[in-house]
């Protein structure tokens, strides 16, 4: 009766363990930075509400001064592709991803960066036919 009890414990942890490791391995979560064209806070908070709108996205922080975005996402449930289209339909370019003109055109003046002045080391990124 004893050794049932301890072989049915040791069973019991093990199917236990690979749940967890099951579960951490499907709950992949990345942080990354990468390029958003913009101006201002309404720029700012544009831009972080659509990535936040992306399911699977934790966090979104764009700086002004360096038109960087710095997204947490769990990757079971999003993709950085996503992230960034969801940015662009709301009319910022970013790494790879080209605003759509009418939405670009309909931003707030203020908001209406200049997409042709686009940083040399992210020109070299913008590879994307999207773009």
């Amino acid at each position: 009766m004893k050794k049932i009890f301890i072989i049915s414990l040791l069973l019991l942890s093990c199917t236990i363990q690979g749940n967890a490791q099951e579960n951490l391995s499907k709950k992949k979560i990345v942080k990354t930075t990468f390029w958003v064209n913009g101006i201002c806070e309404m720029c700012q908070d544009r831009i972080q509400k659509a990535a936040l709108s992306t399911k699977g996205v934790k966090l979104a922080k764009w700086h002004i001064e360096s038109d960087r975005l710095t997204v947490i996402y769990k990757t079971k449930q999003c993709s950085l592709a996503d992230i960034k289209q969801n940015i662009a339909n709301v009319g910022h370019d970013c790494e790879g991803f080209r605003a759509p003109d009418e939405v670009y055109e309909n931003l707030h003046s203020c908001c209406r960066y200049d997409r042709e002045n686009i940083p040399n080391d992210i020109k070299s990124m913008l590879s994307d036919k999207r773009y």
